[in-house]
């Protein structure tokens, strides 16, 4: 008769760690269940400490924030009352009425801790994607290891605490790796709807469609990378026959014609990359050279995800951009992600089992915090400047560098019409002096920091020396915009009063 028992009478099985822990659990909580509930702890544990270290981050909303719930509530009086709404289309990297009214939909339910939750669910819901996008192509260690790095990279916590359309394309992308590894044809439609999407939410989201589809085409049939190819690239074709006249402008402003807009040296950015992704990128290198030792397509699945992780840096370091490049590196975690996490596995097996896997995931632990918060202080609050104005709500126009989040948090006060510097300066030295002598502002608040772009920077010199030299205007208010820095400095300058 067959001995139908997995080990001979005698022999010693160790137990995996969730087996050893549900037999320690007191009788009464080892159900049927628990082994399941027991394998799922780890990544339960992940996300809510994801959530903490997002969570922890509190300001006032930061310039893109504010355009963008701005903007959608603009477009959403437009659509309810027919009232002129502003073009947006050639400051904005996706279409300009997709996001931004999703975003002004949870601002009205749930203000701006909502809009910023529903990036923080978005990357909760990336980490797990990621997670069984591994797991069920039989890598569930590899997976977990992944999921961690990725949630505990800073750029990725940075990206989690921040109302923009990024957490939303990012959660996209991880869907769509996670579909397109799946069974069946319905998968593979969904993963070209989810990929189609993504270009129309972030322009440049569309480099990344060719990676997701070259991993489905490297680790299943053929067919499927080819359905998902045809869906995902109907979709934005449809979206830009409808809206190209609103889109094209914007395309060409954030993509194909964009120039440095906060110019920064190579090696500032290469320093920040390395701060931000250096070790997942480390990880994720040796992944590579392990996967590739399995065969030519591991190779070319390695190469890819490799290809899919630098490709936004890259992009910006030769362009000399600092604009975004930490929000950037939240896209390039994702897909390094799943190859570091590869890595880590390979590791855990080896004389010391977790031991140096561990220490990794703690230093990664602590990169994520420092760099988040640099990442978050880095943007300036506006509460000091928000109480300033409701102390004495002048009526009349106001400007600022600042003007997006400060006509956010003063929306209750219609009798103050906004403008920006941003739209000032490249008007040159003569219009900017001609604003002042005509006292067309009624309070202009300006921060003393540098913005990094030379014509913002020398624009703001020509507007502060006028305002100084004026007569008509005076400098009201002066407070820090910045804790820990002198030279960061809010000034506020007043419109006198005349008899």
């Amino acid at each position: 008769m067959t001995n139908t028992l997995p080990h001979q009478v005698g022999e010693y099985r160790r137990p995996s760690w969730n087996e050893a822990v549900g037999t320690a659990l007191p009788p009464r909580l080892q159900v049927e269940s628990t082994s399941r509930w027991m394998g799922r702890a780890p990544l339960i544990a992940l996300l809510a400490l994801l959530a903490v270290l997002s969570l922890r981050l509190s300001n006032t909303a930061f310039i893109d924030e504010a355009l963008y719930i701005n903007a959608g509530h603009d477009y959403l009086t437009h659509w309810l009352t027919g009232d002129g709404v502003e073009a947006y289309g050639d400051s904005f990297s996706g279409v300009p009425f997709v996001y931004p009214v999703l975003a002004a939909v949870l601002d009205t339910l749930g203000g701006l801790l909502l809009v910023r939750g529903f990036s923080l669910l978005c990357v909760l819901a990336a980490t797990i994607f990621i997670y069984r996008a591994l797991a069920d192509l039989g890598y569930r260690s590899g997976g977990m290891l992944a999921a961690a790095l990725f949630a505990l990279a800073g750029p990725v916590v940075f990206v989690s605490a921040l109302a923009t359309f990024d957490a939303l394309v990012i959660a996209m992308l991880a869907a769509a790796l996670w579909t397109g590894v799946r069974k069946g044809w319905g998968s593979a439609a969904a993963t070209g709807a989810i990929l189609g999407l993504v270009p129309i939410m972030k322009y440049t989201g569309a480099i990344f469609i060719p990676v997701v589809l070259g991993v489905v085409f490297l680790v299943s049939p053929r067919w499927r990378s080819m359905l998902a190819g045809v869906v995902a690239a109907a979709i934005p074709g449809a979206a830009w026959l409808a809206w190209s006249d609103q889109i094209a402008t914007g395309i060409a402003f954030t993509t194909a014609d964009r120039t440095a807009l906060s110019p920064h040296s190579t090696g500032e950015l290469v320093a920040w990359m390395t701060l931000d992704i250096g070790i997942l990128l480390v990880a994720a290198m040796v992944g590579g050279l392990l996967l590739a030792r399995r065969g030519p397509g591991h190779a070319l699945l390695g190469l890819g995800l490799l290809g899919g992780g630098l490709a936004l840096p890259a992009a910006q370091l030769i362009l000399g951009e600092g604009v975004s490049f930490h929000k950037h590196m939240a896209y390039s975690a994702l897909f390094l992600a799943p190859l570091a996490g590869y890595a880590l596995a390979k590791l855990s097996m080896r004389t010391w089992k977790f031991l140096p896997v561990a220490v990794l995931l703690l230093t990664a632990l602590l990169f994520g915090v420092s760099r988040s918060d640099a990442m978050y202080n880095s943007w300036v609050g506006v509460q000091p400047i928000v109480e300033v104005i409701e102390d004495d709500p002048r009526p009349g126009i106001y400007i600022s560098s600042a003007t997006d989040s400060l006509k956010y948090h003063l929306r209750d006060r219609p009798e103050i019409t906004w403008e920006t510097t941003f739209s000032l300066y490249p008007q040159g030295q003569e219009a900017i002096m001609v604003s002042v002598e005509d006292q067309r502002f009624q309070s202009v608040i300006l921060r003393t920091a540098g913005t990094g772009a030379p014509d913002q920077d020398a624009g703001q010199a020509v507007l502060l020396q006028a305002l100084r030299d004026s007569s008509y205007y005076e400098l009201t208010a002066t407070m820090p915009a910045r804790e820990h820095s002198e030279a960061d400095v809010w000034l506020v300058f007043t419109r006198r009063e005349t008899a």
